[in-house]
C-alpha cells in the first residue's frame, strides 16, 4: 500500500466516524434517540479518533523511516556514482597511458586488427584506417618471421607464446621486439588474441656488443696462447742449448782432458806416471761432480721420491756447496703432502729459477727458501739480500732473450699453468721476495 492510499483510508474512516457521531448527536438533541445512545456515540467517536491517532502516528513513523532510508539510499547511490565515476576516470587514464606507453594490439584469431595502441600504430606508421587489416601484413618482417608469427597467432591452445622478432620501422631503423601472445576466450565462444610487445633493441645491442667483445677476447687469448707456445718452444730450445753447452764446456772438456792424460801416461817414467795418475783422480772427481750437477739440474731424484719439501731442501744444500753462498731452507709447517708430479715439477722449477736468478744476477750472499701451508693453501717464499730490480722495467711479455724478463715470464706461465699465483716484490739495492701460492684441493 503506497502513501496516498494510506492517507485516503484514514480520511475515509475519519469521515465515517464524524458522520455517525454527528447523526447520533442530532437525533439525541431532538430526542429522537435516547441520551444513552448519545454518550455511546461520543465514546465510539473517541475510540475512532484514538484509532485514527494511532494509525496517523504509525504512518508518521513509517514516513520518517522511509525518508531516512531514502536519504541513506540516496547517499549510497551518490557514493556509488562517485566511485564509478572515479573508476571510469582511472580506466580512461589507464587506457590513455597504455595507448601512449605500451605496444599492444587486439586481433582476431586470423590476425585481423580489432584495436591498436597509439604507440604501436605510430611505430608501424599505420595511425589511421587499420581496423580489420591483418597485423602480419603491416609489420615489416621477413617471410620466415611472418610465417612464424602467423603460426603463433593462429594457435588456440590458450597458452602464452613468447618470442623475439627483428623488424624495420617506416624510417628503415632495425629494432627488436619481444612479442607475447595471449588468447582471450569470450562468452560467445569466440576467441581473440592480445599482442603485448617490448622494445628490447638496447638489450640486443648490448648482447651483440658482449658477443663481439667475447669473440675479440677469445681471438686475443688465442693469439696470446700461440705467442706463449712459441716462446715456450724457444725457451725449451734455449734450455737444450744451455744443457748442451754445460755438457760440452764442462763434462765434455773434462772427458777430453781425461782421455789425453790417460794416453800421455808413460809407464817407463814412474814418477811422471804417478803425478798424472793423481791428476787423473782429481779430474775424475771433478767429472763426477759436474755430472751430478748436470743431472741434478735436469731432474732431482728427491722430487720424485719424497716430494717438494725434501727436493727444495736438497737443492738448497747442493747449491750452497757448489756456489759457496749462504742458501737456507726452512719447512715452517712441516709440509709433507704429495701432489701430482706435474704440480710438484712446476713448483720446483719456479723456485729453482728464482734461486738461480738471485745467484746469477742479484749478487746475493743470503738466500732463504721457506715453505708454509694451511688447510687450503701452500706458500713457498724465496728471499734474497741482492741488488734487487725495478719490476716496472721488466716487460710483461718479452720479445726475445736479449731484452730480459724471460725467466720471470716463464715463472708466471708455469704458475698459471697449474692455477697458482706468483707475487714478485723487489726494491733496487734492497733485495727481492717472490711468493708462490698454490691452492690445496
Amino acid at each position: 500500500m503506497n502513501i496516498s492510499q494510506y492517507i485516503k483510508k484514514i480520511k475515509l474512516l475519519f469521515y465515517i466516524g464524524i458522520t455517525i457521531t454527528l447523526a447520533t448527536a442530532v437525533l439525541g438533541l431532538f430526542s429522537v434517540i435516547n441520551q444513552n445512545y448519545l454518550w455511546i456515540s461520543l465514546i465510539v467517536l473517541l475510540i475512532i479518533l484514538g484509532i485514527l491517532f494511532i494509525k496517523l502516528n504509525t504512518f508518521i513513523v513509517r514516513l520518517q523511516q522511509s525518508v531516512l532510508n531514502s536519504q541513506v539510499n540516496l547517499k549510497q547511490t551518490e557514493q556509488s556514482l562517485a566511485s564509478r565515476d572515479q573508476k571510469i576516470q582511472e580506466l580512461v587514464a589507464l587506457n590513455y597511458s597504455m595507448n601512449k606507453a605500451i605496444l599492444y594490439a587486439r586481433i582476431s584469431k586470423k590476425g585481423s586488427i580489432i584495436s591498436l595502441s597509439e604507440r604501436f600504430a605510430k611505430l608501424l606508421n599505420i595511425e589511421h584506417d587499420y581496423e580489420r587489416k591483418n597485423l602480419i601484413d603491416l609489420i615489416n618482417l621477413n617471410e620466415v618471421q611472418k610465417n612464424r608469427l602467423l603460426g603463433l597467432i593462429t594457435q588456440s591452445s590458450g597458452s602464452v607464446f613468447n618470442e623475439e622478432f627483428e623488424l624495420k620501422t617506416s624510417i628503415g631503423q632495425k629494432i627488436w621486439l619481444d612479442i607475447s601472445i595471449l588468447t582471450i576466450f569470450k562468452e560467445s565462444g569466440n576467441s581473440e588474441r592480445l599482442i603485448l610487445c617490448s622494445d628490447i633493441s638496447k638489450r640486443k645491442e648490448a648482447q651483440i656488443e658482449i658477443e663481439r667483445l667475447n669473440a675479440y677476447r677469445y681471438r686475443e687469448k688465442e693469439e696470446l696462447q700461440k705467442s706463449n707456445a712459441s716462446q715456450i718452444v724457444e725457451a725449451q730450445e734455449e734450455e737444450r742449448k744451455r744443457i748442451a753447452k754445460e755438457i760440452h764446456d764442462s763434462i765434455g772438456q773434462m772427458l777430453t782432458a781425461l782421455k789425453l792424460n790417460i794416453e800421455s801416461i808413460n809407464l817407463e817414467n814412474t814418477e811422471k806416471a804417478y803425478q798424472k795418475i793423481e791428476g787423473l783422480k782429481q779430474l775424475s772427481k771433478n767429472l763426477i761432480q759436474g755430472t751430478r750437477i748436470a743431472t741434478f739440474n735436469l731432474t732431482p731424484p728427491e722430487l720424485k721420491d719424497y716430494g717438494i719439501g725434501i727436493a727444495l731442501d736438497k737443492m738448497a744444500k747442493e747449491l750452497s756447496k757448489l756456489t759457496g753462498k749462504n742458501i737456507l731452507f726452512e719447512n715452517k709447517s712441516n709440509f709433507e703432502q704429495r701432489f701430482d708430479s706435474l704440480i710438484e715439477t712446476n713448483l720446483y722449477r719456479v723456485t729453482q729459477e728464482a734461486v738461480n736468478n738471485a745467484i746469477k744476477y742479484a749478487n746475493s750472499n743470503y738466500i732463504l727458501i721457506t715453505i708454509n701451508h694451511s688447510n687450503s693453501l701452500l706458500s713457498i717464499t724465496i728471499e734474497d739480500d741482492g741488488t734487487g730490480f725495478d719490476i716496472n722495467t721488466i716487460p710483461s711479455k718479452p720479445n726475445n732473450n736479449a731484452k730480459g724478463g724471460m725467466g720471470l715470464f716463464f715463472m708466471k706461465e708455469r704458475m698459471n699453468y697449474i692455477n697458482g699465483r706468483i707475487f714478485i716484490n723487489s726494491i733496487p739495492n734492497e733485495g727481492s721476495r717472490i711468493i708462490l701460492n698454490y691452492t690445496i684441493s
